[in-house]
């Protein structure tokens, strides 16, 4: 869009134009162009060999009205509004911003973990602009066959859930599953540093028939979870 601004101006500062040819620029003697008006406005030496078609120009013209539409139609200024409007406009900015930071915080702690963007819903203001006034993040993570890793993750979770200064009740309840995920993951730990322990004893004692009990299979395609 600046670059049609420029070429714009150039457009109605120049009363002749020129093709760009490289190999003129920086000779602004050659005495094969015809002269620039001289109580045309200064220009540089490079506007002055641009030619602008009649796209660039036709363009212009429409973005310059659909952004005078967009004006008239924005809704009222701040100037035009009563008091208590102005008042709503003030609770709604800080929502917006209280809203925003709170999600971002939920996405900034749940690096490492699969995330969405901020989904925010809005409440158009007296003045005619959207506030996002609610939120939310989805996050999740595979179940993998090692316990060490779901306890990271579950941990991550945990940590993404209470990030915002103010957790919702949601956050917590996300919160509160990641608790038990960890307190599974850790229990799988154990079972599998057990396992380890027996088989490590009866290797040593030359049995060779070994009879371990597989831990219970918990997996699941994708673990989900939005606050």
């Amino acid at each position: 869009m600046n670059s049609i601004l420029g070429a714009v101006a150039s457009y109605q500062a120049i009363n002749n134009f020129y093709v760009y040819d490289s190999s003129r620029i920086g000779n602004t003697q050659d005495n094969n162009l015809a002269p620039i008006d001289s109580n045309a406005a200064p220009i540089d030496d490079n506007a002055a060999y641009a030619s602008i078609s009649p796209e660039a120009i036709a363009l212009y013209n429409t973005e310059q009205q659909s952004n005078s539409d967009s004006e008239e139609n924005s809704g009222n200024t701040e100037e035009e509004l009563t008091q208590q409007e102005k008042q709503e406009v003030s609770e709604l900015k800080m929502t917006d911003s209280e809203v925003r930071a709170h999600e971002n915080a939920h996405k900034a702690a749940a690096a490492g973990l699969t995330t969405s963007a901020p989904n925010y819903e809005y409440e158009t203001g007296p003045d005619g602009k959207k506030y996002a006034v609610a939120g939310d993040v989805n996050v999740s993570y595979k179940h993998s066959d090692d316990p060490e890793v779901n306890l990271r993750n579950a941990q991550q979770l945990k940590a993404s859930a209470l990030a915002p200064a103010d957790p919702s009740s949601q956050d917590r309840k996300v919160a509160a599953q990641a608790d038990r995920e960890i307190a599974q993951a850790r229990q799988d730990i154990l079972e599998e540093q057990r396992q380890t322990g027996e088989e490590e004893e009866e290797s040593s004692s030359n049995i060779s028939d070994i009879n371990s009990t597989e831990p219970e299979d918990t997996s699941e395609t994708n673990k989900q979870y939005s606050y």
